[in-house]
């Protein structure tokens, strides 16, 4: 380059900056996280003089092959007052015969069956509140219906929430291997979620800083009943970060754990099921009902995660190259570590690039789809994008 400085080399310069920003902010949120964090299977906190009772709540719409072995895993959990109510969101497959075949079989599960949704809920939300207004517990768990428990995790959970005065106990499941390219995505989309969620900020009560999770999250009751409640929730596509949000904004001390060794789902068994879970998020949560600036975000995120490659690649500029160079390190030490950190294989987190690629591709495609269609389909119901905007409560 010599001492000649050209627009195009002033424009490379501020690009690969801003991806050194992006990926040593990655490292150290990822630094915070690890401190922050504990793993439930730590957790030590002296057992309750008297374990109060819990109601594992269970929305399940057409899980008849997930749902039975997970809830005998919490059967097997042996706690020793609670109850599990299984609730039936108009399943066309064998669920219903399933839920009720376990409470034929253990008296701690109560069978419940919706028909109907109501107008202006979504299907998940509105099972979560039909089992939440049958629960006698005073401790409330509200978990999918393919979450996996080992044995002493709710023991451990409860005595934690108790030991230390929390109202809410979100722990993020260990995700199972479903397959390398989908482990790549997971992997991105797990790095994200938790930098978005900052959790070193969940238990500080002077932040906003909330969330939940679909697996696991262990709310007190009576801090549930200082809340806006279900019913304030019926149309947030991301329920799970919302309930915490809305928690946190009600007074709620919450916490958060990672679960593994204890906890663990398949998250998305195929890409086809990821695809379609991403036509909510993308196109609500993260896109705000707005193709154009889904389009900004997916073209800025690319440019940072691609930043580090695209230094080595483009330009043949020494310092450059270095920097790029030491950020595709930095990459890769950060997505490496947060998922094993996390319990998953190191192998599909080196494979960011790819991981980054398809997430946006996913993005986009939740976009264009919920544009086209004017809403978004979910759980058998078509929801349209003027009902959604009105019922959006994550703040992202």
């Amino acid at each position: 380059m010599g001492t000649d400085v050209s627009v195009p080399s002033v424009v490379a310069f501020i690009y690969v900056g801003a991806g050194a920003v992006w990926w040593l902010g990655m490292l150290g949120a990822f630094l915070r996280i690890r401190r922050a964090v504990p793993f439930a299977r730590d957790f030590d906190d002296p057992a309750p003089a008297q374990w109060p009772r819990v109601s594992i709540v269970v929305p399940a719409r057409n899980e008849e092959e997930t749902i039975e072995p997970a809830v005998r895993s919490r059967l097997l959990d042996a706690y020793p007052d609670v109850e599990l109510i299984l609730v039936d969101d108009r399943s066309t497959d064998e669920t219903g015969a399933v839920i009720d075949r376990l409470a034929a079989e253990d008296a701690r599960v109560v069978p419940l069956h919706i028909t109907e949704l109501p107008a202006d809920w979504m299907g998940k939300q509105h099972a979560m509140q039909v089992g939440l207004e049958r629960a006698t517990g005073t401790w409330i768990l509200f978990t999918d219906a393919d979450v996996h428990a080992a044995p002493g995790c709710l023991r451990r959970a409860v005595a934690r929430c108790e030991a230390r005065g929390f109202d809410l106990l979100a722990i993020i499941p260990e995700l199972r291997s479903t397959g390398f390219v989908l482990n790549a995505v997971i992997a991105q989309f797990l790095r994200l979620v938790l930098v978005v969620a900052r959790p070193w900020a969940v238990e500080d009560q002077h932040t906003d800083a909330g969330v939940g999770a679909g697996a696991f999250s262990l709310v007190r009751r009576s801090a549930l009943d200082r809340s806006p409640g279900l019913a304030w929730l019926r149309l947030e596509m991301g329920d799970d970060i919302a309930l915490g949000q809305m928690l946190k904004a009600s007074g709620a001390h919450c916490s958060m754990a990672m679960g593994r060794g204890m906890l663990d789902v398949i998250f998305y068994p195929t890409m086809d099921a990821m695809a379609r879970a991403a036509e909510r998020a993308g196109f609500t949560s993260i896109g705000h009902f707005s193709l154009p600036r889904i389009v900004v975000e997916i073209t800025g995120f690319w440019a940072m995660e691609f930043a580090p490659y695209a230094a080595l690649a483009f330009w043949r500029i020494p310092v450059l190259q270095m920097v790029g160079a030491a950020l595709v390190v930095i990459a890769q030490v950060t997505c490496v570590s947060l998922n094993r950190w996390a319990g998953a294989r190191a192998l599909p987190a080196m494979a960011q690039p790819l991981g980054a690629a398809m997430n946006g591709i996913l993005m986009l495609r939740a976009g264009v789809l919920g544009t086209i269609r004017g809403g978004v389909w979910w759980r058998g119901t078509f929801y349209p994008t003027s009902l959604l905007r009105k019922g959006r409560r994550v703040r992202i």
